[in-house]
C-alpha cells in the first residue's frame, strides 16, 4: 500500500502542529508568556507597531467660557518591523516510502519526522527570538538582543536621536559588580510608572544562582504568576512578587544580566497565513522525494521601549555562600 499524502497532509494538520506549538511555547518561561500576546498581522513589507511614547497635552481645569487650549501633536507614531521568515522542511524519500508500506510503520514514519522537526524548529525558534536580528544576513528575528541596546535602529527609529525610544540599561561600564537588592530595586524602579511595573525578570543560569545565594531563605510566599512557572517545571524564584526565572538561553558568556520585561508592550507578531503553517506536500524538484514545510513569517515587537530593563555587568561569582 502506497503512502496516502492526503492522508499525511490531515494528520499533520489536525495532530501534529496543535501539538508542535503548544510544545514550542511552552520551551522556555518567555515563550509561555508570549504564547497569549499573538497578534496577526494581514501582511506587507512591514510590521507597524503603534507607539504612545509621551503624554497628551491640553488636559486641564476649566471654568465657564475659558479657551481651550487644544494639543494637535498628538504623541503618536509607530515603529516598523520587517517582517522575518522561518522555514522547517518536512521530506520523504521514496526509500522511506518503499520501505514504510504498512499504517502502522507510515504512522511511525510520520511520528519520528514530526519529533526532529519539531525539536529543530523548536531550538532555531528560540535561539532566534533571544538575538540580535542580525544572524544569517540579518534574516532572522529581531531579538531580545536587539530591544536591549540604546545606540541601535530598533523598530526603524533611531535610538541616538530619541532618547525615548531607549531601554532602561543599568550598566557598570562592563565592570562586573557583585549582585544587591539595591541594584535589582533601582532597576524595577527605573522600568516602572505606577502600576506599570515587569511582568518577568530573566536571567541565565550564573544570574540565577547569584540570585538565590542572595535570598535563600527569606522567600516563603509565593504569587500567582511564580506558581505558574513553577508548575510548568521553571527554576523559579520571587522580586517584588514577579517571578525571576532561570533561562537558559539567556547568554552570559559576556557578562550575567537580568532582563526586566514588561509583556504589555511585547507581542509577537505572526502572519496571519503563515504561523506555523504547513504547505502541502509535492514532489522535490531535486530529489526523488515528497516535500513539504512548516512556515512562520513574522516579528517580535515593542511598543514601549521605556517599560523594558537590563540590569547588567553582575559578577557570575560575586555571592557564593
Amino acid at each position: 500500500m502506497a503512502l496516502n499524502y492526503a492522508a499525511i497532509d490531515a494528520l499533520t494538520r489536525k495532530k501534529y502542529i496543535p501539538q508542535l506549538v503548544d510544545n514550542i511555547f511552552k520551551t522556555n518561561p518567555f515563550m509561555v508568556y508570549l504564547k497569549d500576546r499573538q497578534k496577526t498581522y494581514d501582511g506587507g513589507t512591514k510590521i507597524v507597531q503603534p507607539l504612545i511614547y509621551d503624554e497628551l497635552g491640553g488636559i486641564n481645569s476649566y471654568s465657564g467660557y475659558d479657551q481651550m487650549a487644544y494639543d494637535t501633536d498628538i504623541p503618536i507614531t509607530a515603529a516598523e518591523f520587517e517582517p522575518k521568515h522561518i522555514v522547517a522542511p518536512f521530506i520523504i524519500s521514496k526509500t522511506e516510502e518503499l520501505n514504510n508500506q504498512g499504517e502502522s510503520q507510515v504512522l511511525d514514519l510520520v511520528e519520528s519526522k514530526m519529533k526532529i522537526l519539531e525539536a529543530s524548529l523548536k531550538k532555531e525558534f528560540t535561539s532566534q527570538l533571544y538575538a540580535d536580528g542580525t544572524g544569517n544576513n540579518s534574516k532572522d528575528l529581531t531579538g531580545l538582543s536587539a530591544l536591549f541596546s540604546a545606540t541601535n535602529t530598533y523598530g526603524g527609529i533611531s535610538r541616538s536621536d530619541y532618547s525615548w525610544w531607549q531601554p532602561v540599561l543599568n550598566g557598570n561600564s562592563g565592570t562586573n559588580r557583585t549582585l544587591t537588592e539595591k541594584l535589582l530595586m533601582d532597576t524595577y524602579v527605573d522600568a516602572s510608572d505606577g502600576e506599570d511595573t515587569p511582568d518577568i525578570i530573566l536571567t541565565g543560569k550564573e544570574g540565577w544562582k547569584q540570585y538565590y545565594l542572595l535570598v535563600k531563605g527569606r522567600i516563603t510566599i509565593y504569587t500567582e504568576s511564580v506558581k505558574k512557572m513553577l508548575g510548568l517545571g521553571f527554576q523559579t524564584l520571587e522580586f517584588m512578587g514577579k517571578p525571576v526565572v532561570m533561562d537558559r538561553n539567556i547568554d552570559e558568556t559576556s557578562g550575567v544580566t537580568y532582563k526586566f520585561l514588561n509583556m504589555d508592550y511585547l507581542n509577537l507578531r505572526p502572519h496571519k497565513a503563515a504561523n506555523m503553517t504547513p504547505t502541502k506536500f509535492r514532489p522535490d524538484d531535486s530529489r526523488l522525494a515528497m516535500k513539504k514545510e512548516i512556515i512562520w513569517t513574522g516579528n517580535l515587537t515593542c511598543s514601549n521601549c521605556r517599560r523594558q530593563a537590563e540590569l547588567q555587568d553582575i559578577n557570575p561569582t560575586g555571592i557564593t555562600s
